[in-house]
């Protein structure tokens, strides 16, 4: 249903308003089918034209029975209805401050946070509760799009492995330890020749769409590549271009950049830029 009804059109006074009429005429008139509520209305009420009746029936279908309908939570509950379905862009943006995030949007959708309650200063106990509920999903669907976006990395990784050791001539698959242990140190298993034959190469693998290009670093991941040395190896995906270009760094290419704990401080993550010059 969300591809009908663009957030755009559901996210707006004229639906909302319309959600509201709809809901007060199905509580007055619980055996009328919709589309009878929908003529009911159009007959009786004067401004019914002006509202989007058919996009605040698929609102209905979003917003639980109880939803109240006068009020700050009116607007409240619909805004968290319609981001939970349709999860727009614009939810990811919650996390970096009400404020920030209000200065951001378009004046069409900021006045219906400001209808509302949700734009007060100061905000209300029960506001700042709303706003965490609520930026705490953008916040999921933000680590969401991340995790996903490591995993095409780390596939495209197999398959580039895959590819290289058959150039090679070497008769193995690689393996994806990354997905079974978070732990593990590095992500996917292959191989190489090296001075004894064939050796393992392990690989973390990183995406990033940052500019300039630059990945981070976690402490467990620089313990297990400085234990392993020529054997472990950095791939970045630079996930901005169409399609993904791998950058290939080693251990002794990344060193230069990691820190070093001080005094009884330690570092935990390391940003380490992929271009130098």
């Amino acid at each position: 249903m969300s591809g009908v009804f663009s957030t755009e059109r559901v996210f707006s006074l004229p639906s909302f308003e319309g959600f509201r009429l709809l809901r007060k005429y199905m509580n007055n008139y619980p055996d009328l089918a919709i589309s009878d509520l929908r003529r009911l209305i159009d007959s009786v009420e004067a401004d019914a034209h002006s509202l989007d009746m058919e996009a605040s029936v698929y609102l209905s279908e979003l917003v639980e029975n109880d939803c109240p309908l006068d009020g700050h939570l009116f607007y409240q509950t619909c805004i968290r209805g319609i981001l939970f379905r349709h999860q727009p862009n614009w939810v990811k943006l919650m996390r970096q401050g009400r404020e920030r995030f209000l200065s951001n949007l378009y004046r069409n959708i900021w006045d219906i946070f400001a209808a509302a309650g949700l734009v007060e200063n100061p905000p209300p106990l029960h506001v700042v509760t709303w706003w965490d509920y609520v930026s705490g999903f953008g916040r999921v669907l933000t680590d969401q799009g991340k995790m996903e976006q490591g995993r095409s990395a780390e596939a495209l990784t197999l398959e580039h492995e895959r590819k290289r050791l058959q150039t090679l001539g070497i008769d193995r698959e690689p393996q994806w330890p990354g997905l079974d242990d978070n732990f593990a140190g590095y992500d996917v298993l292959s191989y190489d020749y090296g001075l004894h034959g064939i050796q393992n190469k392990l690989i973390e693998v990183k995406s990033t769409m940052a500019s300039p290009l630059r990945f981070f670093v976690t402490r467990n991941e620089w313990d297990q590549a400085e234990r392993a040395q020529d054997a472990y190896h950095f791939h970045v995906w630079d996930m901005t271009k169409k399609p993904a270009v791998l950058v290939e760094r080693t251990v002794a290419e990344v060193a230069p950049h990691i820190p070093v704990d001080s005094g009884k401080g330690g570092w935990t993550n390391a940003q380490v830029p992929v271009h130098t010059r």
